[in-house]
């Protein structure tokens, strides 16, 4: 398996397992996309591009979460929604493994 792939396949399941919090899972994923040095195969970054996407639109603060969600229907996510699109993309890095 590719490094780059393991790595954030293990991140991802380190969230689905409840070992980090939402909010400390977007800090780490989006610093971990956002200084990404190795080169990304093409699906991997296409797959990872749109998971930075939704990991930027979590709000943690529910109160500012609902004024977000009234001005912008369904952008913002909140930890549940996070969490089915991280379920989500994590389906798709293990499809990619067996590519």
């Amino acid at each position: 398996m590719k490094p780059a792939l393991e790595d954030y396949r293990l991140l991802l399941e380190r969230f689905l397992h409840k070992e980090m919090s939402a909010k400390q899972f977007q800090t780490e994923f989006l610093d971990k996309f956002k200084n990404e040095t190795r080169q990304l195969d093409l699906a991997l970054f296409d797959l990872l591009d749109t998971l930075f996407g939704d990991v930027d639109s979590f709000c943690s603060e529910p109160e500012l979460l609902a004024a977000l969600q009234a001005e912008t229907p369904g952008f913002y996510l909140d930890e549940q929604s996070l969490r089915n699109r991280v379920f989500s993309a994590w389906q798709s890095l293990l499809q990619l493994t067996r590519v």
